[in-house]
């Protein structure tokens, strides 16, 4: 019994494999690769810190556009941020209570 239940799970882990497999070679032969985001390497971190009762993240934008940003933070849902054009700003993420935010993910405005 368990050698069944063993060779099944394998096939179905091998079979879903294969599948993504074939997902990524029909998207590159139709010409549809995945599109690189613009908000790549736009907005990086300058410092982490504590002000008062919040943790807080200071970020940099190099790019010559409004930016768009989330606080990576473990087992909460990560805030959403924005920042303008060729600025460095403070945001407040989180209380103290809070877990530190481990870094910073560019996203799409």
């Amino acid at each position: 019994m368990r050698r069944t239940v063993a060779l099944a799970t394998v096939a179905t882990a091998l079979a879903g494999s294969l599948a993504g497999f074939g997902g990524q070679a029909m998207a590159v032969s139709n010409g549809t690769a995945p599109r690189v985001s613009q908000a790549a390497g736009c907005v990086t971190v300058v410092r982490w810190y504590n002000k008062r009762f919040n943790r807080m993240v200071e970020v940099k934008n190099s790019c010559a556009r409004t930016a768009c940003f989330s606080v990576t933070v473990a087992a909460r849902r990560d805030p959403d941020l924005s920042i303008g054009k060729n600025k460095k700003e403070s945001f407040a993420y989180g209380g103290v209570a809070w877990t530190k935010g481990s870094g910073i993910k560019n996203k799409a405005c």
